[in-house]
């Protein structure tokens, strides 16, 4: 596919990289499952013997947890990852959906799962308990199941100069 309509000028596409359909867990996912299962136990437990409230709490709950799930496998459904000389861009077939200029990426985490596959997180990453309880909110910036992930990661810290 031609990319030349989306980039500046000065800009050179480095790699092209289209991730692996479906859902890779990352770091502190099994920490959120565990809390979601105890959860919903706790819940439906009260919600069907006690009291009703508890298993509306709980099927909000689960909402959430299959919510999360969804976002997941929708994060790499279609999309693609444009590294450039200036910026990395995320594309959703053939638009912009986010990009993250190479200049403004302050903080990267590199989780590499074995098997030259893993993800990469540009910029902060959401931290695992906010306020009162467990955040279930995604990072932003995420390059999510890589199949050639130990190429992309030199190629950021090429790039990024870390």
């Amino acid at each position: 596919m031609n990319f030349k309509s989306i980039l500046n000028t000065d800009e050179n596409i480095e790699l092209e990289v289209v991730p692996k359909k479906g859902i890779m867990l990352h770091a502190n996912d099994l920490f959120k499952i565990i809390f979601g299962i105890f959860f919903l136990t706790i819940a439906f437990g009260i919600g069907f013997t006690k009291h009703f409230g508890f298993l509306i709490l709980g099927i909000v709950g689960f909402g959430y947890m299959l919510n999360a799930i969804y976002i997941r496998y929708n994060n790499t459904n279609g999309i693609k990852y444009l590294i450039s000389n200036k910026r990395v861009i995320f594309l959703k077939n053939g638009d912009i959906i986010k990009q993250k200029k190479i200049e403004d990426i302050k903080e990267v985490t590199y989780e590499n799962s074995g098997n030259d596959t893993g993800y990469i997180i540009l910029g902060e990453i959401e931290p695992l308990i906010a306020g009162r309880g467990i955040s279930f909110s995604e990072d932003k910036y995420v390059l999510d199941n890589l199949t050639n992930y130990k190429e992309v990661s030199e190629l950021l810290k090429k790039l990024i100069g870390k």
